[in-house]
């Protein structure tokens, strides 16, 4: 339903390229996550100006795995302001709550933020709406997984805010056993078996746990238990063996297989489960179902060099090159290769800046139309690609990071009537390659590079012409 409103037409049109410039922004940048008095401002203004357009941002955002908590966000301004518009009616609120939140932690999340941003008078089609949600997801394994001390909200509040009708005895005693265990330990109902085998294992002396691991049915157990790899290290003190690692491979994620392989080889992982997981990393549906991207697997690549797993990972890179974007026009990256690009990309990573930035930057230019490939440090010039190429081999032609050569003299030498300037850089670099940039087009300086710009970038250049995917 779209309302008179008094935003002019083209003031509508900048605060939708403003507002899906900030949900763009939050595909690569953690901060943009948490948006802020002008995120709010924005889809206040909008819900009344064109409530269908903010519809559509929130049902898009929800499919971005990475915009998760975004959408939250967004979902919780929307309403505000319809309500304060009068906008709509309570059953469509409670229609989009119900069917806005899939994972069993967002109904908490919703009503968390919701008090943060606007206090604990909540409306009742709010309130009905995330006590359709709490009916449909609130079963063992989801009190198991979700109901920590560190949630946003414990499911014992959000049934005590909601008052969801329970679906069957299961899910009563659920209801049940939420609010008892916010206020103490107490008994897990019988009916509860994921919930005892839970108790269960949580019974057992610390001194015994590891010992428990050569049972040939313990694997089962944590199954039966619902135990995440994480609770199972939690449950043995934080000690990983290689019995343990074997153990709990197979529920581990692809990315938390990337993440481990140093571990595995630490502990002497057997040789017919590193197998299994080789075998894994290296298929193309295993990459593609992860979601996992090249930096992410350039750095597990550097992390365990000239190792067991090099092969499976050289796949896993060949496989991910396809989901990188494919750039039209012509595009100038310009990768930073200086000194104050050696420290790590990432916390207690192997991959250096200059490393990730050459990932980076060598798969945009293997999957554009037209590229040219920049380096700069201890010289600046181009470097030589063929479309054709593994990314692994377009890497290896970058020279050795270090110098003082700047982004922006190296800007001011190779733009050349490029349509998109991409520089990989660093935060202190960042205002001076800005400053540099000065010829129409699309320009984009990155100084956290990580996988998630892969998708940014595209829909960065959406929010600027005004173009929407949804």
């Amino acid at each position: 339903m779209t309302t008179p409103h008094s935003l002019a037409p083209s003031a509508v049109s900048t605060a939708k390229r403003e507002l899906f410039l900030l949900a763009a922004r939050g595909l690569a940048d953690g901060d943009a996550q948490d948006p802020g008095d002008r995120f709010a401002a924005l889809t206040g203004q909008l819900t009344v100006a064109d409530d269908t357009w903010v519809r559509a941002l929130i049902d898009w955002t929800r499919r971005q795995p990475a915009l998760r908590w975004f959408g939250i966000a967004l979902t919780v301004e929307f309403v505000h302001a319809r309500t304060a518009a009068g906008l709509g009616t309570p059953g469509e609120t409670r229609e989009l709550i119900g069917t806005l939140l899939t994972r069993a932690d967002e109904p908490g999340d919703l009503l968390a933020h919701w008090t943060r941003r606007h206090g604990r008078s909540i409306p009742k089609a709010v309130k009905a709406g995330v006590a359709d949600a709490a009916e449909r997801l609130y079963d063992e394994v989801a009190l198991a997984t979700y109901d920590t001390a560190d949630a946003a909200m414990r499911f014992a509040e959000v049934i005590a805010l909601t008052h969801p009708k329970p679906v069957g005895k299961i899910q009563n005693e659920i209801f049940q056993h939420a609010a008892l265990r916010r206020r103490g330990s107490h008994p897990v109902p019988e009916s509860l078996t994921t919930l005892r085998a839970r108790a269960q294992l949580q019974a057992v002396p610390a001194d015994k746990r590891l010992r428990m691991l050569d049972r040939p049915d313990v694997a089962g157990l944590f199954v039966q238990a619902a135990m995440s790899w994480r609770q199972v290290r939690t449950w043995l003190g934080g000690t990983m063996t290689d019995k343990a690692w074997a153990t709990v491979a197979a529920q581990m994620s692809y990315r938390d297989r990337l993440e481990h392989l140093r571990d595995f080889d630490q502990t002497d992982l057997a040789g017919e489960v590193a197998d299994s997981i080789s075998a894994d990393l290296a298929e193309e549906k295993s990459v593609t179902r992860g979601r996992v991207l090249l930096v992410e697997i350039m750095a597990a690549y550097r992390s365990v060099p000239s190792s067991r797993w090099s092969w499976a990972l050289e796949q896993a890179l060949t496989h991910a090159l396809t989901e990188v974007p494919a750039l039209a026009g012509r595009t100038l990256i310009l990768v930073d290769r200086s000194k104050a690009m050696l420290e790590p990309a990432f916390a207690g990573s192997a991959l250096t800046r200059a490393d990730a930035a050459a990932v980076f930057g060598a798969a945009l230019a293997l999957r554009s139309s037209s590229a040219d490939l920049v380096e700069c440090g201890q010289a600046t010039g181009p470097v030589a690609f063929e479309s054709a190429d593994r990314l692994i081999d377009a890497v290896g032609r970058f020279g050795e990071p270090g110098g003082d050569q700047t982004v922006a003299k190296a800007l001011r030498e190779h733009v050349k009537g490029h349509d998109r300037v991409v520089v990989l850089t660093h935060p202190g670099a960042a205002v001076e390659a800005a400053e540099a940039v000065t010829v129409p087009g699309h320009e984009h300086i990155i100084t956290d590079v990580n996988d998630g710009w892969f998708a940014a970038i595209p829909h960065i250049e959406l929010a600027r012409t005004g173009a929407w995917p949804f």
